[in-house]
């Protein structure tokens, strides 16, 4: 059991490595790609996810999670390789579908594989804590690759921080073919059947307004992320009156403070920080991105990342806790990848949106523009909460689980 955790745990931790997660956007601008460009291709990436979620799942759940997520990893090092060659937008295109393609072979498999292990073992509910363990680890070494990655793209250009990236990507390919997969109860149905009945799954109340209130949330924090580096950039550049590739060290150090070193805090709150924060995320994080429209100063905009990553990691990380303890063994992978799909499928349109808003008002204009919707949108349900309409299904059931200390 403690040789099975440490491989989970070291694959998690390649999983988290990359040189270039945080600069991305400003390389693809350096290349000459605007930000309607940018947002075409996220948007394309995100409906990969709705066309690929359903046959991926289907794979971890009627054939193996193992040999799914083992497909998902190969393909990672091409998309990096792509993007080492990047001179097109054509180009941008196939990489953000051959990485649509690799996350949906994993996002609904990973997790299934590594809980049912657990669950096989006797050992399922240390799930909530192992994933704390694991995000312990993995989240500060992101940080430090996002920052050295950072530093080298701006001293050496970004190819070799590009290159450094496929290093991890080629080891935990070979970290997972070392992990066993135990017998896990598959689904005797046709393919057709076994699908339509884990969408049933997913319209009962206590999946479906959890589900809504998971997208409306992820919409918010990748407003707020999104464009983030060269918004920040700019600001960063008059400030310091350089040019946005002279900020990029700066960028990569204000990453990993804004989006990777409060991830450990918001994973290891307490139970009861850790409830407050999923409560409160819908109405606070499109806040959040609001006031750094509103005041543009870099410590404030800074600290407004900070708190908005805080709350969006205490709410993904009870929100993912809560969905595997609600859905059946049988139908996990696919469930899971039925809520992919659905989400991708609303990020597309938002991402493609957003992208040429941005083009036609401006970074910051766009900016409070949807973070004012999305706080309309966020108050709404989360009035429907309070006055009991939906205080059940978005009840945390999975603390009631935990063993008392």
């Amino acid at each position: 059991m403690a040789d099975l955790i440490k491989k989970y745990k070291i694959l998690y931790t390649l999983m988290n490595t990359s040189f270039v997660s945080g600069i991305l956007v400003i390389y693809y601008l350096t290349k000459g790609l605007t930000y309607a460009q940018i947002g075409i291709a996220t948007a394309i990436s995100t409906i990969g996810f709705f066309l690929f979620e359903i046959p991926t799942g289907v794979i971890g759940d009627k054939i193996s999670r193992k040999k799914s997520v083992l497909i998902g990893l190969a393909l990672f090092p091409l998309g990096t390789t792509v993007l080492i060659f990047l001179k097109s937008f054509l180009m941008l295109i196939a990489y953000s579908i051959i990485t649509s393609l690799s996350v949906t072979f994993i996002s609904g498999s990973l997790q299934a594989w590594l809980y049912d292990n657990l669950k096989h073992t006797g050992e399922e509910r240390k799930y909530r804590e192992l994933m704390k363990e694991i995000k312990t680890i993995t989240l500060p070494l992101s940080a430090a690759t996002i920052i050295i990655g950072s530093f080298l793209a701006q001293e050496y250009g970004f190819r070799l921080p590009l290159i450094l990236t496929l290093i991890p990507q080629m080891a935990m390919l070979i970290v997972a073919l070392s992990i066993p997969e135990y017998e896990f109860e598959k689904s005797e149905e046709p393919h057709h059947v076994h699908v339509l009945r884990s969408l049933g799954e997913l319209t009962k109340p206590n999946l479906f307004w959890l589900i809504i209130v998971a997208i409306i949330v992820t919409m918010s924090v990748n407003q707020f992320r999104e464009y983030f580096e060269p918004y920040l950039g700019n600001i960063l550049s008059q400030s310091l009156k350089t040019t946005i590739m002279g900020t990029l060290g700066v960028l990569g150090i204000i990453e990993a403070m804004v989006k990777v070193i409060p991830k450990i805090v918001g994973v290891r709150l307490k139970e009861k920080w850790s409830a407050l924060a999923y409560s409160i995320a819908p109405v606070s994080i499109p806040l959040l991105t609001a006031l750094s429209v509103v005041y543009k100063n870099p410590l404030w905009i800074v600290a407004l990342g900070v708190m908005a990553t805080i709350i969006n990691t205490a709410f993904a990380f009870n929100f993912g806790v809560e969905l595997q303890v609600r859905i059946p063994s049988e139908k996990r992978a696919t469930i899971v990848s039925l809520y992919s799909m659905v989400s991708s499928l609303i990020m597309a349109l938002f991402y493609g949106l957003y992208g040429f808003i941005v083009d036609k008002l401006g970074l910051a204009e766009a900016r409070l523009v949807f973070a004012t919707a999305l706080f309309v949108v966020g108050l709404a349900f989360k009035g429907a909460q309070i006055i009991g309409i939906l205080r059940e299904p978005l009840e945390l059931k999975h603390l009631q689980l935990i063993p008392k200390k």
